[in-house]
Formats: C-alpha cells, structure tokens, sequence
C-alpha cells in the first residue's frame, strides 16, 4: 500500500505541472487573440449577471452610510430592481475601466483583458455574493479617474467641481471613499503642480451635496434621524477580524503584499524609459494604488471584503503587465499566483 502510494504522488505531481504549463499556455493566447478575449468577456458578463440574479443579497447595513442603507432598503422591498441596478453600476464600471485603460495607453494595442480580470476577480472572491459599500466606491473610483484633469484652466475648474460632487455621493454609500478626496488632490499635484484654486473648487463640490441633503432633511423635518446614520458609522473594521484559518489568511496577505508591491515597483521602472506623459500616468497610477489602501484601514468591512477596494488597480496591473514580454513565463506565473491568492 505504501509503495504504491509512492507511486501515485510522483504521476499526481506530473499532472499538477501539467495543468500548470495549460494555464500559462492559455493565458498568453488570450493574451494575443482579441477575438477569443471577446468571447471570454461575454461568457464572464453573462455568469456575472446570472450570479447577480440567482445569488446577489446585500451585506450588512450596520455602521453604513445613509445611501447605502437606503439601497439596502430598496433591494429588500424591490428585489429585482435592485439587481437590475447593480447589473447596470458592474456594466458602467465595465465600461469605464476599458476606457481609463485605453485612454492612457497602458496597453499597445486593444485588449479586453481589464475588464476580463476585474469579472473574474469578481467571481473568485464571490463579491457578487453580498454587494458590499466598496462595490459603489469602485464605479465612483472609476468615473473620477476617467475625468480628465490635464485640461486648460476654465474646464480644468468644471471637471474638478464634479469630481468633487462625486466623491461627495461616493462618501454617501461608503465612507472609505473619502480616500478618493486625497487620491484627486494627488491627481491636481502630479498633473498641474498644486494648483490651489482647483483644490479649493474641489472642497466646494465636495461640500454641496451635503448641503442640499441637509437642507431636505431640514426641511421634513428628518435632520436629526439623517444625523444619527452618521453617528452610527463604523470605520477600522478590519481590525476586528473574526479569522477562521489564520494561516491560509496570512498566506494569502503576504503574497498579496508582495504582488502589489511588486507591480508598482516593476512599472514605476518600466516607465523610466518612456515619454514624459507616460511616465507622469504611471507615477499617477502608482500613487492611486497606495492611497486605496487607505480605504482597508477605515472601511467597516471585514477581511476579506475589504480587498475589494484594490481589484480595480490589480486588473490594470495584471492587464499591463500580460503586454510584457518575459523569460521562463514569469509574468504569467505571477498571475496566475495572483488570481490564486485572491481566491483564498
């Protein structure tokens, strides 16, 4: 029975480096074929939809902001309309992640492979199960990165103002969104070297929305119920986290850490040899990257929901860097290894 099972491990071994080479062989001509990328994202989309209308529920409402407890309410009372809804923010996040993408060039040539990871990062880490807050603060994420703030100073001035509406309305559904406030102020820096007058324009459409929301609930008389969904706010709730397998969790955080370490440091590198505007996008995209790890340490969420605010600049990572050629695989391994700890 022993030497048989000796036998046994050296073939299941075999066939683990076998399935392994398939992958790696798949990923590099999806990498290479538009069409079959076509084909992948529409059978993503369509077991992302159907998930949503077979399994989607929201997460808790506990220590939420007030528009996303409203939401909560809605889907409850209206259960389809509320999927239909959340069909139609995963679609807008869908398009905005392809056009960010496109838009700066972080790709030679067209690829889907962006909005195919993000889905399939999606699916792996069941976020599609429970929709929680960070879900919200990516499709506003995405909106605000794809407003362009390289323009002359009158249109500069307009895009800045809704910018900062926006991050007003994304701080309604989740609180960690204020995170986006300081990622657009280091936007104006790297992109128009401080412009003061545009963060002080950014601090007034921030400022606005609250203003007409307090005034309606002024105005029916709710003012104090609409104060206390704030009193009631959660934040740091990550640091309260119930762990059931305190390894695998470590594991799993550790190569996340050093992954996306890694992928900022690789770019930040690979940038240096290319034109200006290019290596101003980057340091851009980098220094996104590391502010929405803010958004882990003052989410309400647990481990590991909390992830969810870092899938947007994972797929763009990964998408960026499937383009790059490299010896013995490595990039394809590294995706692999990602897609994997995610998963965990």
């Amino acid at each position: 029975m022993i030497n048989l099972k000796k036998k046994l491990l050296p073939c299941k071994n075999e066939i683990k480096k076998i399935l392994f080479r398939k992958k790696i062989k798949m990923l590099k001509f999806i990498n290479k074929n538009i069409t079959f990328q076509w084909v992948l994202f529409l059978i993503l989309l369509a077991l992302s939809i159907y998930h949503i209308l077979t399994k989607t529920q929201i997460s808790h409402t506990e220590g939420c902001a007030f528009l996303y407890i409203s939401f909560a309410h809605l889907f409850s009372q209206y259960e389809y309309l509320g999927k239909g809804l959340i069909i139609v923010v995963l679609l807008l996040q869908l398009l905005f992640l392809q056009y960010y993408f496109n838009k700066n060039d972080y790709s030679p040539k067209t690829s889907l492979l962006p909005a195919c990871f993000y889905i399939s990062i999606l699916l792996l880490t069941k976020s599609l199960h429970h929709i929680s807050p960070f879900f919200f603060t990516l499709f506003f994420l995405l909106v605000i990165i794809c407003i362009e703030f390289t323009e002359s100073s009158v249109k500069l001035k307009n895009n800045v103002f809704w910018a900062g509406i926006l991050v007003a309305l994304a701080t309604c559904f989740d609180i960690s969104s204020i995170i986006i406030f300081f990622l657009l102020i280091a936007t104006l820096i790297i992109n128009q070297f401080s412009r003061i007058k545009e963060i002080g324009i950014l601090l007034f459409g921030v400022a606005l929305p609250y203003f007409y929301f307090f005034s309606y609930h002024f105005i029916t008389n709710n003012l104090n119920e609409w104060i206390l969904t704030f009193q009631q706010i959660n934040i740091f709730g990550v640091l309260n986290i119930p762990v059931a397998n305190l390894s695998r969790t470590l594991f799993s955080l550790i190569i996340l850490g050093i992954v996306y370490l890694f992928f900022i440091i690789r770019f930040k590198i690979l940038s240096e040899t290319k034109v200006a505007i290019q290596r101003n996008r980057i340091v851009t995209l980098n220094t996104r990257a590391v502010l929405m790890l803010g958004c882990i340490l003052i989410s309400n969420s647990l481990y590991p929901v909390v992830l969810g605010y870092l899938f947007i600049h994972i797929s763009i990572y990964l998408a960026m860097l499937m383009q790059e050629k490299s010896p013995l695989f490595i990039n394809e391994v590294i995706t692999i290894i990602t897609l994997v700890a995610l998963w965990l």
